[in-house]
């Protein structure tokens, strides 16, 4: 039986904007393209929504 582990939302975010400033860096220094830019970035957009929601909802709950 495999049990999930549940990451703390924060340091998702964290983590998340971390990569983001990678990815920005790449970009500028002509590494990576526009279009695996974007790509990129609207997948780290969607990570950032999701875990952006869960600590808001955990937030709630904790008072």
């Amino acid at each position: 039986m495999i049990f999930f582990q549940t990451k703390d939302p924060k340091n998702e975010l964290e983590s998340l904007d971390k990569a983001m400033a990678i990815l920005q860096d790449r970009y500028d220094k002509k590494v990576i393209t526009l279009e695996q830019f974007s790509k990129q970035c609207q997948e780290l957009a969607k990570k950032r929504e999701k875990y952006k929601k869960r600590l808001e909802k955990l937030e709630r709950n904790s008072y």
